[in-house]
């Protein structure tokens, strides 16, 4: 590296690849290699064909794409808007050159890297030529003639692209036919595949698959709790096969209630070392979206050997608590051991039990340790937020139902039910536990992350709210999640709360996994990580797997060792991390495109939307997905209140805002561009009947 760089240096900004290979003594693919890694570490610079030394004012980051699609620069851990003309030609995970602005805005060099790897092209036959068409915008390649011979209009085909030089207009490598455009679940497929998701398994993965055990052992159980005469049961959704957690509840003396938190032991399957174990580090999560599932860990696996099912011996890893009337976890054990679940139960039957005091037959047995459960979960979450400060953000995830010919039947938000509540607090209580567990004894793990938030970012939110019509007082202190929780308070009692908290969510870090302790603000928990999901997320497995190794193996435990360990948590912490947005940028894909073709079925029909932002652009969010209109357009239908600045309508004098309903009509939709077009027809009054998505 030492050779190239002085090489570089000599003849800055002025010298080929070519021209370095001429002059040293390295193959080809190795140079290749080396220049790849002096980019990557902003040593040197490509501009064109040619390198130069790294500027000072410049900076390097990913660039990274939220659900609605629109692309920021990540840096930092920050997300920063792009001002380039570079940006319809980005992609998810492209590593660029950047430099701020006086507004704090990514204005794009170069390209430096661009992992490509395998996608989906579409084959179009347009006035009678044959055209590949790639999933992502803003890549070209040359495709082999011969073979586009052989393939038909509406064909799904996987290529391979890898440039070399990402100046150079590659050659796709032509993997195989995928299907049909029409083919049933085509859709999930593709878009899995394009974001590195899929179910392929490959021959030596299968063959070690095959030695997977499918019952528990008398052997295993050695040297593990036994809590198999436990009334432990599971709670999950209605489909749900892969179940991570059990639980069970129980009052002790001194008004404390002792949970019982099962966590399936995958780790004393799934071995370093092991194929498996070497894709769930590719894939990192289980992706699911639609009705589709692409698993971390074979479904054998997942819905089988691992899954807390019910009647069944399943081996695990239990974090039992002692709660307090105040929620404190004022005792706690970890422990291996071994359950046999009493009953699969779901959250709407939970619901009935708690909520409507409606006791399912079935459900009889555990009522009184549901009730356990439900009273453990109110302690947990009064400290939650009234000690801790926990932010209550509304959750905008959609919860789809479909008709029998898997057409949409219905898009509302996703209600966080009072059973999901429970599981939920449960779940942060044994992962808070297990972090403070590692800080105790100061081993190394994988922590779930959420930095504090740009001031200056957030209080541009609620500037850009009380111009529309709120008002809210600026965030002076960041530092204490109260200081949110408070804002989030008092919007709470507003009906256009749900986009609010939106934004202000995007205001926020994102959570990520790191192997420094950075606490984690939305949940006001200074030590935090993830445990009780071993089965879809590798962060989850690798804390099991160190668990093991302090529990099973400290014989192995030295320093040498433990930067060893310390150096590869590092670097899956940060794959998962990505692979965890790539997997929220399919499961947004896919989403869309499912309401998109059920909005194209009711072309012309009227909808009620949401404002999610007001300005040159109109944005607008209807049935879970988000358009934009010029706003000269609102003209049409609204009056303009020129003192205010605001458009107000003339039947009722109500001012448009964030976060106002207005009635709409969907005019077109692009489904090649994923993307629709709206008619604004007004605001909507108490005697508008909104339509549904399918008569």
């Amino acid at each position: 590296m030492n050779e190239v760089l002085k090489i570089i240096k000599e003849n800055n900004g002025n010298i080929t690849f070519k021209n370095i290979l001429n002059k040293v003594n390295i193959p080809r693919d190795e140079l290749l290699d080396i220049i790849k890694k002096m980019k990557l570490d902003g040593i040197i610079l490509q501009v064109g064909n040619k390198y130069q030394i790294f500027p000072k004012d410049l900076k390097i980051g990913n660039v990274t794409i939220t659900s609605n699609g629109r692309k920021y620069i990540y840096y930092n851990n920050e997300k920063i808007s792009i001002v380039s003309n570079f940006l319809n030609d980005l992609i998810l995970n492209d590593t660029v050159s950047f430099k701020l602005n006086k507004d704090n805005e990514a204005e794009v060099v170069t390209l430096i890297d661009r992992p490509l790897g395998r996608m989906t092209c579409e084959i179009k036959e347009i006035d009678g030529k044959k055209m590949v068409i790639p999933f992502h915008n803003g890549i070209n390649f040359k495709f082999n003639n011969k073979i586009l011979d052989t393939l038909y209009d509406g064909d799904i085909i996987v290529i391979e692209v890898i440039p070399e030089n990402i100046y150079e207009l590659p050659e796709a490598k032509f993997i195989s036919k995928l299907g049909r455009k029409d083919d049933p679940l085509i859709d999930d497929v593709a878009i899995a595949l394009n974001y590195g998701f899929d179910n392929v398994y490959d021959e030596e993965y299968l063959h070690e698959l095959e030695k997977y055990p499918t019952y528990v052992t008398d052997e295993d159980i050695l040297d593990r709790v036994d809590y198999r005469n436990q009334h432990s049961f599971t709670i999950d959704g209605v489909n749900t096969k892969d179940m991570d957690d059990g639980v069970y509840g129980e009052k002790l003396d001194n008004d404390i209630i002792r949970v019982y938190v099962h966590i399936a032991d995958v780790s004393h399957y799934v071995k370093p070392n092991s194929k498996v174990f070497e894709r769930a580090c590719d894939k990192t999560t289980s992706l699911y979206m639609n009705n589709s599932v692409f698993h971390m860990l074979h479904h054998i696996i997942s819905n089988g050997i691992c899954s807390l099912n019910p009647h069944s011996d399943r081996l695990t890893k239990t974090v039992i608590m002692d709660i307090d009337k105040d929620g404190n976890i004022v005792n706690y054990e970890i422990v291996k051991s071994v359950i046999n679940s009493k009953k699969k139960m779901t959250y709407p039957d939970v619901d009935e039990v708690i909520m409507k005091n409606n006791v399912l037959p079935e459900y009889a047995p555990f009522e009184k340790e549901l009730y356990i459960l439900y009273e453990a979960a109110l302690r947990l979450e009064k400290r939650y937020v009234n000690e801790l400060g926990k932010l209550n953000f509304h959750n905008n995830e959609l919860s789809i139902t479909y008709n029998e010919d898997g057409t949409i039947k219905k898009v509302a938000n996703k209600e966080n039910s009072l059973s999901m509540k429970i599981i939920e607090n449960l779940m942060i209580a044994a992962n808070e536990t297990v972090a403070n567990w590692f800080l105790t004894i100061d081993m190394p793990c994988v922590y779930r992350v959420h930095e504090f938030p740009n001031i200056d970012k957030v209080n541009n939110v609620i500037d850009s709210l009380n111009k529309s019509g709120y008002k809210i007082r600026q965030i002076r202190d960041v530092d204490n999640p109260k200081s949110m929780q408070n804002v989030l308070k008092i919007l709470s009692g507003y009906e256009e709360f749900p986009i609010i908290s939106q934004l202000l969510v995007m205001a926020m870090q994102r959570a990520r996994y790191s192997v420094d302790n950075l606490g984690h603000y939305a949940l006001g928990l200074p030590a935090y990580l993830h445990f009780t999901s071993p089965i879809r997320r590798l962060p989850d497995l690798l804390v099991h797997m160190m668990i093991d190794l302090i529990m099973i193996n400290p014989e192995k435990i030295t320093p040498e060792y433990l930067s060893e360990v310390t150096d590869k948590l590092k670097e899956l912490a940060g794959h998962a991390s990505k692979m965890e947005r790539q997997a929220d940028m399919a499961e947004a894909i896919a989403e869309r495109r499912e309401i998109l073709h059920a909005l194209a079925r009711n072309k012309n029909a009227e909808y009620t939307a949401s404002v999610i932002e007001l300005g040159k652009k109109v944005k607008l969010r209807v049935e879970g997905v988000e358009t934009e209109i010029d706003s000269h357009l609102l003209n049409k239908v609204f009056g303009y209140d020129s003192k205010r600045k605001r458009y107000y309508d003339r039947e009722t004098g109500s001012h448009l805002k964030i976060g106002s309903k207005v009635l709409i009509k969907i005019t077109s939709v692009d489904s090649i561009n994923d993307n629709f077009t709206v008619q604004i027809l007004g605001m909507p009054y108490k005697e508008e009947k909104k339509k549904v998505l399918t008569k």
